[in-house]
C-alpha cells in the first residue's frame, strides 16, 4: 500500500483529534486508514508532550456545558484500555476581577452543577504559599480538574485501533502531498502513489490551510514556548500539593497556564499565545526574549518557583482562529469530507470526544452533540 488503493475512510493527521477519530471509527467496525507525515509521537505540531490540562472550568458556557460529556469520553477510553489516563490535581483559575474571566469560569461551574470554591486572591494565598496572588485577585478552584496523559494516550488509541480492526492502517512518516477533490469520491496523494476514499477526515493542525486553501484566510498558525521549571522547594509543586492553573489577565496575551511537577516533568508553565508562523518554517530555537514573559509571570505570581531553574523548554503549535473556537465539519458541498483541527491551543481535552464525533458524521453524517458554533469557514 499504496500505488493505487482504495480504503472506507482515510484519516489525515495522527496528533489527538486524529488518533482519537481513528480509534472510535476502528472501535465500531470500519476500516480506516491514518496517514502522518512524521514519525509517531513527534514533537513538530501541537499533540506532543506528557500531560495537558483538563478541566470544567471554561469562561465561554458552551465548552462548559461540553466537558462532562468529554470527561466520559476519557473514562470510556480508560475502561476500553484498562489503564488510568486522568489525574486529579484540582484547578485553580485566577486573575483581576476587571477581566471577568473568573466571574464567566464561576457562571458556567454553576450552570454545569460543577463544585466549585470561588474567593479572593489574599485568601487563595493564605492556603496556598506557592502562590502569591494580589489580594483582590478573583479566584474560583475546581477540585475536579487535571491532568491527561496526553503522550499515553495518543499511543493507547493507536494501539487500540489497530487491536479493535485488523483491517486498520497506519502509514507514519509518509506526507500527504495533496487531496483531490475534482472526483466522486476524495482522493489523497503520496509520493508512492494514491489512495481514494468513502470519505476523509482532515485533522492536520497547523497544516490544515496548507491540504485545504479555502480553509487557509481563517486559520493562523503560531508559535508557543513551554518551560518546565525544577523548583529549589520541590515539595510545594508535586501532585497532590499543587494544582493545574489557568491566569486571565486583561489584555490577549495576558494569559498563562501551568501544572504540578510529575510523570517525569519538572513544573510547566506556558503562555497561551505567540507569533505567527509558517508551520514548514518553524525557527524553534528559543530565545530569551520567548522566555522573559514566562519568567515576569513567575515572579509576580509564584515567587518560590522564579527561584527555580528552567530544565527543558518545548515548542508547540496552534492553529488559531479569531475567536480561539474550534471548526469542525463537512467542507461545504461535500458529504465525503470533514475537517476537524483548528483548536487554537485548548483542543486536547476534548480530542476523545471530538473523535467520537468525528466517527459518528463519517458514518451517519449527523453528530449526537450541537456543533453548531464550530462550523468551517471558508474565505
Amino acid at each position: 500500500m499504496p500505488n493505487h488503493s482504495h480504503c472506507e475512510t482515510i484519516v489525515i493527521g495522527a496528533g489527538a483529534m486524529g488518533s482519537a477519530a481513528a480509534y472510535h471509527l476502528a472501535k465500531n467496525g470500519h476500516q480506516v486508514t491514518l496517514i502522518e507525515q512524521f514519525a509517531l509521537g513527534h514533537n513538530q505540531g501541537s499533540s506532543h508532550g506528557v500531560a495537558r490540562i483538563t478541566r470544567h472550568s471554561y469562561s465561554d458556557q458552551f465548552y462548559a456545558e461540553l466537558m462532562p460529556a468529554a470527561f466520559d469520553a476519557w473514562r470510556k477510553l480508560e475502561a476500553d484500555a484498562g489503564e488510568s489516563l486522568f489525574i486529579r490535581t484540582g484547578g485553580v483559575s485566577f486573575g483581576p476581577t476587571e477581566a471577568h474571566y473568573v466571574e464567566l469560569v464561576a457562571s458556567s461551574l454553576d450552570a454545569i452543577g460543577v463544585p466549585f470554591r470561588r474567593m479572593s486572591g489574599a485568601d487563595w494565598t493564605r492556603g496556598h504559599r506557592a502562590f502569591r496572588l494580589p489580594d483582590d485577585f478573583d479566584v474560583v478552584f475546581e477540585p475536579d480538574a487535571g491532568l491527561l496523559r496526553a503522550s499515553r494516550i495518543l499511543e493507547l488509541e493507536l494501539e487500540l485501533a489497530l487491536q479493535h480492526n485488523s483491517a486498520t492502517r497506519i502509514l507514519a512518516e509518509t506526507p500527504v502531498l495533496g487531496i483531490d477533490l475534482d472526483r466522486e469520491r476524495p482522493r489523497v496523494r503520496l509520493a508512492n502513489g494514491t489512495i481514494t476514499a468513502d470519505r476523509l477526515i482532515v485533522t492536520a493542525g497547523t497544516w490544515t490551510g496548507k491540504l485545504l486553501p479555502a480553509l487557509q484566510p481563517a486559520l493562523q498558525p503560531t508559535r508557543q514556548t513551554i518551560a518546565y521549571i525544577r523548583p529549589s522547594h520541590s515539595e510545594m509543586f508535586e501532585i497532590g500539593k499543587f494544582p493545574v492553573f489557568i491566569f486571565k489577565g486583561p489584555g490577549d496575551l495576558d494569559a498563562f497556564y501551568g501544572m504540578p511537577s510529575g510523570l517525569g516533568m519538572a513544573v510547566k508553565v506556558a503562555r497561551h499565545g505567540g507569533p505567527p508562523i509558517d508551520p514548514n518554517a518553524v525557527n524553534r530555537e528559543v530565545t530569551e526574549s520567548d522566555l522573559q514573559p514566562v519568567r515576569d509571570f513567575v515572579a509576580a505570581y509564584l515567587p518560590s518557583l522564579a527561584e527555580g531553574v528552567i530544565d527543558r523548554i518545548e515548542t508547540c503549535l496552534y492553529n488559531m482562529t479569531s475567536d480561539e473556537h474550534f471548526q469542525l465539519g463537512f467542507l461545504p458541498g461535500r458529504n465525503d469530507v470533514i475537517v476537524a483541527s483548528p483548536c487554537s491551543g485548548h483542543g486536547f481535552k476534548f480530542s476523545c470526544l471530538i473523535g467520537e464525533i468525528l466517527a459518528d458524521l463519517a458514518v451517519s453524517g449527523q453528530a449526537r452533540h450541537d456543533i453548531t458554533p464550530w462550523r468551517l469557514r471558508i474565505a
